[in-house]
């Protein structure tokens, strides 16, 4: 409730002390009032990235103009979607034109009328608080979406885990049950006995490998970390073990190990969701041999992930819409967002990118991941 009665937040730019007075007396009443007198003073204003919902700029000021004032705001994530209103004695169309070609959204000629000037601001801080709302709205949205995609594979590597848990359990079972029936018969045999608790202890180490495995990708895994490349794609496969055997499908892994600094997980996520693809493919396909093949290599700055198979490609006359929203090549069942997120955790997390195309004999992924700096690669 406070956030919605805060006042909205006007930053005023004018090397007139004459104008600076006139809008504060006119705005002071409905929106906090940020004044600056120059373009070095708002500059320096901005570094400590208060919220700012409106801009009023002046054009004609000594050292930097109104323009490249506006063009350095805008190149500002924190100030790229914050509307501004040049303030400006100049009538031309070029110089009007010039004004929205840098950015702002409207302008003001000098000597303005103050209820067209209160009636502007009011107009374009609605619009946008509702460009905000609806920012707001759509992050929401994506958030459940990458929540939905995250909990089908937590779904998939649970079943995966009971899978590989059935034979350790039935061979502790027997194990355990060997033992009682010669313990009642008094046939307990010392070097079977340590066999069988060597079997036991190695069974319950899978077990609890496989359980370490199944923890270790459902914490958040927000936060950066050093990993192995290949680790994390021999993850993936891992998670994927009974899908792959059940289908016969070969996984020829050429990724080499290399260390990389971000999230593990997120990348397994990703590799994850596009081995699914491979292998719905590649079971559909029908062939004899059926095989997925992940390799890497180091190219300008990047390092570069492909994953391919031999499923006969993809089904879509512009591949690259593969990656939108709700675009699917399965059946009705599939919601159609697990690649759509692979690019939104590429793209916004690792700052990459990703592409498919197809071959002679399959589709193939690839993923590009920026070594930007001492911190990436390791």
């Amino acid at each position: 409730m406070e956030k919605l009665n805060k006042k909205s937040t006007v930053l005023v730019v004018d090397d007139t002390p004459d104008i600076l007075s006139l809008i504060m007396g006119l705005l002071k009443d409905k929106y906090t009032l940020k004044l600056a007198n120059s373009p070095k003073k708002a500059l320096n204003l901005l570094k400590n990235k208060p919220d700012i919902d409106l801009i009023l700029l002046d054009i004609m000021m000594p050292e930097i103009d109104g323009y490249e004032m506006c063009k350095m705001i805008k190149s500002n994530p924190a100030y790229s979607q914050t509307p501004i209103i040049f303030l400006t004695a100049l009538e031309k169309v070029s110089d009007i034109v010039k004004g929205f070609e840098y950015g702002a959204v409207d302008y003001i000629t000098k000597p303005f009328i103050p209820e067209v000037l209160k009636a502007r601001v009011k107009t374009h801080i609605e619009l946008k608080k509702l460009h905000d709302s609806i920012l707001d709205d759509l992050k929401e949205k994506e958030e459940l979406l990458f929540k939905k995609s995250r909990m089908a594979i937590l779904g998939e590597m649970f079943e995966n885990v009971t899978h590989q848990w059935k034979q350790p359990l039935s061979t502790i079972n027997m194990s355990c049950s060997v033992l009682k029936m010669n313990y009642e018969f008094d046939e307990i045999d010392a070097d079977e006995l340590v066999n069988t608790i060597d079997t036991i202890s190695e069974e319950a180490t899978y077990l609890s490998q496989t359980i370490d495995d199944f923890r270790d990708f459902a914490r958040d895994g927000m936060q950066k970390e050093s990993f192995d490349l290949e680790d994390a794609f021999v993850q993936s496969t891992k998670i994927l073990s009974q899908k792959l055997k059940k289908a016969s499908i070969e996984v020829i892994n050429e990724i080499q190990s290399i260390r990389y600094n971000s999230y593990k997980n997120l990348l397994i996520q990703v590799l994850i969701n596009i081995l699914n693809n491979s292998i719905d493919a590649t079971t559909k396909a029908q062939k004899k041999q059926k095989w997925i093949k992940a390799k890497s290599l180091i190219s300008d700055n990047k390092i570069i992930i492909t994953v391919c198979d031999n499923g006969n490609g993809i089904k879509i006359d512009n591949i690259d819409s593969v990656f939108n929203k709700y675009t699917t090549t399965k059946d009705d069942e599939d919601s159609g967002i697990g690649l759509y997120m692979c690019q939104q955790i590429i793209q916004n997390k690792y700052n990459g990118n990703i592409r498919a195309y197809n071959t002679q004999e399959g589709a193939c992924f690839e993923l590009f991941l920026p070594i930007v700096n001492e911190d990436s690669l390791i």
